[in-house]
């Protein structure tokens, strides 16, 4: 599953108010895309996130993941001690930005972004846990 939640993400260092605001809108995101009657799982799950951001930035790569993830807790999962692999990624981003390897969705999300002004994004993809057996 894969969904974007519009803005620039919360660091785990923000006040509370604002994480607590940042958790809603990530959680709202995910409903999106679940369907009424899916349950969150039970089985472990690699997370992919990728801030896509335009212009500067400070915010750490280790700081974007806990609150988001902190935010998909009853609904993509039951519990973030379920995420067994977590990619973390910030990239800037313009008209014209190739990814290689990107689903269409993100793909038109990135065109759909770029064209306006001051549209930070997050792009979410959770899928089944990998073989842990193999190492990347």
């Amino acid at each position: 599953m894969e969904f974007i939640v519009a803005g620039a993400p919360r660091s785990a260092n923000a006040n509370p108010r604002s994480r607590r605001r940042w958790r809603e809108r990530v959680s709202r995101a995910a409903r999106e895309c679940v369907e009424q009657e899916d349950e969150p799982t039970d089985q472990d799950v690699a997370v992919l996130i990728i801030y896509f951001y335009q212009g500067e930035t400070t915010l750490d790569v280790d700081n974007i993941a806990k609150s988001l993830l902190d935010g998909l807790k009853a609904v993509l999962f039951r519990d973030d001690r379920q995420v067994s692999e977590l990619l973390v990624r910030k990239t800037r981003f313009a008209a014209g930005l190739s990814l290689t390897g990107a689903s269409l969705y993100l793909l038109d999300a990135v065109e759909r972004m770029s064209q306006a002004e001051g549209s930070d994004f997050v792009y979410v993809r959770a899928d089944p846990a990998p073989d842990h057996s193999r190492i990347p």
